[in-house]
């Protein structure tokens, strides 16, 4: 009899983000092969939606200063699992993963690697995280920035990094109507629409972004920028620092703090073209799915972004920090309309033709089966 491997996901947090979007996008694909469970330390947001893509789902409290206290359970479920291979997602995952699966007898141990943790930067912090992830087999890189960075800033060998990109379903965005969506918020055709898919988290910068919009409002004073996201990091008191700093800038009236939100292809049918300010980011989910709706964007060349945003072809780069050419290229794009439409159709087209779904789900089995050779999923 055929028995099919065991696979067991940790994340360390459910809440809605673009690694937790990347899971639920994952799952589905590895199944046809594999049996998955999920384990989770904090955020219960997506333990529906994942819980429908997944066998099991375990919530384990180890996201605190008191989780390691935690680490015998999570070895226990590990033994008992029978798990051929233990794949973590995000920091503390991988910490706790790796050392549970050392103890447990597990050597198969993989871990995606989705941002460039800024929380790494220093060497006792890499230090430690490479002395705790010893056991970690395989490091599969959303881009070729995520893979330099592993490589060079915490010392992973080349040979064990893959590099696998995002892959997105293109139907949610085919079926989303601008018309529909605009009805839906209350605002006409006519009026500008900037969006930003992002968490209210230092890394994003959205205080960068409200300093270029403040600009942006001088030319198109109907103008109107969606903030689709909440904290997860920065904490309630970073979310009415930027909503204080809007008000500081006079453009409160113009901004919605939408909070979480499940119809980003809605809302991004709604606008003319989509924003990302961030400091860093491993790849830039969001900006893969404004493409695949045939949104421009405006965005920092950080991180992934390059490789993922064609300058000038399907969107425009500006330095990390500068607010004055970022207001300067979205007001470019929102005062050619037809410049823009012709962009974000290129950027469909290119969207439909690189961001390959299936591609992510085979090349993940691949890293399966080279450490599982002689049990081929």
């Amino acid at each position: 009899m055929n028995i099919r491997p065991r696979v067991l996901h940790i994340i360390t947090s459910l809440a809605v983000g673009g690694a937790q979007r990347h899971l639920l996008a994952l799952l589905p694909g590895l199944s046809r092969s594999v049996d998955i469970d999920v384990v989770y330390f904090r955020d219960h947001d997506l333990r529906s939606e994942v819980a429908r893509v997944a066998d099991r789902v375990f919530y384990l409290p180890m996201a605190g200063q008191t989780g390691l206290v935690h680490l015998p359970r999570l070895i226990t479920l590990i033994r008992q699992g029978g798990y051929s291979i233990v794949h973590t997602h995000l920091l503390r995952a991988d910490v706790y993963g790796a050392l549970a699966s050392r103890v447990a007898g597990v050597s198969a141990v993989v871990s995606s690697k989705h941002n460039i943790e800024a929380r790494l930067a220093s060497m006792p912090s890499r230090t430690l995280y490479r002395l705790t992830t010893l056991s970690t087999r395989r490091t599969i890189a959303i881009s070729e920035a995520v893979a330099n960075w592993v490589v060079h800033r915490l010392g992973v060998s080349k040979e064990d990094v893959r590099i696998i990109r995002y892959g997105l379903d293109p139907t949610p965005f085919d079926g989303a109507s601008q018309v529909r969506a605009r009805g839906q918020l209350g605002i006409a055709l006519d009026v500008p629409i900037l969006l930003c898919p992002a968490r209210l988290d230092p890394q994003k910068r959205h205080d960068v972004l409200l300093r270029a919009f403040a600009n942006v409002l001088q030319d198109f004073p109907q103008a109107v920028l969606l903030c689709a996201g909440d904290t997860q990091l920065g904490g309630a008191s970073y979310r009415s620092h930027l909503q204080r700093t809007a008000v500081e800038l006079g453009v409160d009236h113009a901004v919605r703090w939408l909070g979480v939100r499940d119809d980003i292809p809605e809302l991004m049918a709604a606008s003319d073209l989509v924003v990302l300010s961030s400091d860093w980011e491993g790849l830039g989910l969001v900006l893969m799915e404004a493409a695949m709706a045939c949104r421009p964007v405006v965005a920092t060349s950080v991180g992934g972004v390059p490789e993922i945003v064609v300058a000038n072809t399907t969107g425009l780069l500006v330095g990390p920090g500068d607010d004055m050419q970022m207001g300067k290229e979205i007001g470019a794009l929102l005062s050619d309309p037809v410049h823009r439409t012709r962009m974000g159709a290129v950027a469909g087209e290119y969207a439909r033709s690189t961001f390959d779904l299936v591609g992510m789900h085979d090349a993940t089995e691949a890293i399966y089966n080279e450490l599982l050779p002689h049990q081929s999923v």
